[in-house]
């Protein structure tokens, strides 16, 4: 049996990396779904919980700026860390809680501003968890909209999910 630098046993070592890989993918999805379970916690009474429902299926979203994310986090999804730049999250789930592979496209744009930026969405596996996640650029204070549409069904048309967003920075 072969043994590493360290002097452990070449399978032990191997457990040991297989575990932390493990660990780290677990510490990724759990902090995805705080993050999701955070932002749909309402703040104002006005505010209402970040989901829509289409028949037994939600669609819960958020939208952060990304200096918010953990740093290991950002580090492992590849985006940076900055009040300068947003990150728009998804997740659907059918009635037993089952995460649902919807492809999503989308945009965000300055309400009062012509143009809509188009999101490109990148897909985060975890587990059994599947989220839909992009990255924006903010350089304004002023809300923004973001329109999502989500192909629920391939022999439907896809379903609509309109938010508004504000994101405080200091100028």
């Amino acid at each position: 049996m072969g043994r590493t630098s360290a002097g452990r046993p070449a399978a032990k070592e191997h457990e040991m990396n297989v575990n932390r890989a493990s660990h780290r993918r677990y510490a990724l999805a759990l902090s995805l779904l705080v993050l999701l379970a955070l932002q749909a916690l309402p703040t104002a009474p006005a505010q209402a919980q970040q989901f829509e429902r289409f028949g037994d299926i939600e669609a819960h979203y958020s939208a952060i700026t990304t200096d918010f994310l953990p740093d290991e986090m950002a580090r492992r999804l590849d985006i940076q860390r900055s009040p300068h730049q947003g990150l728009v999250s998804l997740s659907v789930r059918d009635a037993d809680g089952q995460a649902l592979n919807v492809a999503t496209e989308g945009s965000v744009s300055v309400v009062g501003k012509p143009g809509e930026i188009p999101l490109a969405f990148r897909t985060l596996r975890e587990g059994d968890g599947i989220s839909r996640y992009a990255t924006f650029a903010i350089d304004t204070s002023a809300p923004m909209r973001f329109r999502l549409s989500l192909q629920l069904d391939r022999n439907a048309s896809p379903e609509a999910v309109s938010f508004l967003k504000r994101f405080y920075r200091d100028q």
